[in-house]
């Protein structure tokens, strides 16, 4: 399982184009991945949140559109 795969996946089905994902984390003590959601901007991309994974790809927790 790709985790930067799965949330470019996600964003795209959810969010839209202007998103993509950023480089995945795993955090050893809670068994997760982090992926950074990056936002396209005029100044550049820009981080506007993150989408938590477990092991198996299930995402656990992604911001909701209005919240980004």
């Amino acid at each position: 399982m790709d985790p930067v795969a799965r949330v470019r996946e996600f964003l795209l089905d959810n969010i839209g184009h202007m998103t993509h994902p950023g480089q995945a984390s795993f955090d050893s003590a809670s068994q997760h991945w982090f992926v950074p959601i990056y936002c396209r901007t005029s100044h550049g991309h820009v981080v506007i949140g993150d989408i938590e994974l477990d092991q198996q790809g299930h995402i656990l927790f992604a911001p909701s559109r209005e919240e980004l």
